[in-house]
């Protein structure tokens, strides 16, 4: 029996009441499921953007679209690369799709706690709505230079989401259920529960290091501090914590915070090439001291610098692609 898919009410906005986002580089552009920035990981595998994990759930019979779209390392081509399979999506894609991008939204959160949680209290009370030229259901579409129309689905879900995270029922440490849904597989594995401890996305910001160890930050390398007080592989936000203080109990004077971060920079240039500007918004240091950390670790061999325009690329990348 095939159940009926109801239609979402239409709503009408006006954009001088609302918080609107359509390209990422705004102000709201974070909200956006195209946004940069927020990575995930699911199964163990890296995925660059809400969108592509959004895209990859429409196929769990078929692993290997999924490899495509999660592999593409635009989230535009990521979509578009979904495009010639849709008439194979999982049959019940009409009903289960709103609840997927829930879900897609949770884990977004959860594991980009401190940046992603800050942009959706940052709208206030205020309507978010996704203005969009053609998609009314996600989004609203423009009737004039003042007046949105559509189902808004996108920005309702992110205004319950900021409603629970205003309210405690989802905070840092949530566990992200999966979906009660038939065939919920990434890669034909079933998706586990979700946790927010993911490297790169959910670690304390680089200036808060001072308050954690209590210790001066400096940018020279302290060879009294060994690799171990270092450790320079942790893997998450705790172990990262754990070091830290590992070195304030070794009572060193100054240590290399670019030797601590240099991993996390390499895994995030792994995934996409970067900006220093996407960089420092992505770890959220100053833009000065990444160019300074960019610098050096172009001088160590161990990225590369692009030109027109100028970004960075690991160099682990370029033999991959090579």
């Amino acid at each position: 029996m095939i159940t009926a898919v109801k239609t979402p009410e239409f709503r009408t906005y006006n954009r001088q009441e609302c918080i609107t986002f359509r390209k990422t580089a705004e102000r709201f552009g974070g909200l956006s499921n195209m946004a940069g920035g927020y990575l995930l990981n699911v199964n163990g595998i890296k995925i660059l953007t809400s969108e592509a994990l959004y895209q990859t759930c429409r196929f769990p019979h078929l692993p290997e679209v999924q490899q495509l779209i999660i592999a593409e390392r635009s989230p535009m081509t990521a979509k578009m690369r979904s495009k010639p399979y849709r008439d194979n999506s999982r049959p019940d894609w009409d009903l289960v799709r709103t609840r997927i991008m829930r879900w897609c939204l949770r884990v977004k959160l959860v594991q980009n706690w401190n940046k992603f949680s800050k942009l959706l209290l940052d709208t206030r009370d205020l309507p978010i709505v996704e203005d969009s030229r053609k998609d009314d259901f996600w989004g609203a579409k423009p009737d004039d230079e003042e007046i949105l129309t559509g189902a808004n689905v996108l920005g309702r879900l992110l205004m319950q989401l900021r409603e629970q995270l205003r309210h405690g029922e989802i905070s840092r440490q949530a566990i992200i259920e999966p979906l009660d849904i038939p065939d919920f597989l990434l890669y034909g594995q079933p998706i586990p529960p979700i946790s927010g401890e993911l490297p790169l996305a959910n670690y304390t910001s680089i200036l808060d290091f001072n308050k954690l160890v209590d210790q001066p930050i400096s940018e020279e390398f302290s060879s009294d501090v060994s690799k171990n007080e270092l450790d320079l592989h942790v893997r998450n936000i705790d172990s990262l914590q754990e070091n830290l203080t590992e070195v304030k109990k070794s009572k060193q004077s100054q240590y290399d915070t670019f030797q601590i971060m240099l991993p996390y920079i390499i895994e995030s240039l792994l995934n996409s090439e970067h900006t220093d500007k996407e960089l420092a918004e992505l770890f959220e240091i100053p833009l000065k001291l990444m160019r300074s950390w960019l610098n050096r670790a172009t001088k160590l061999g161990k990225i590369k610098k692009l030109s027109k325009p100028v970004r960075y690329v690991s160099e682990s990348q370029l033999l991959l692609f090579n």
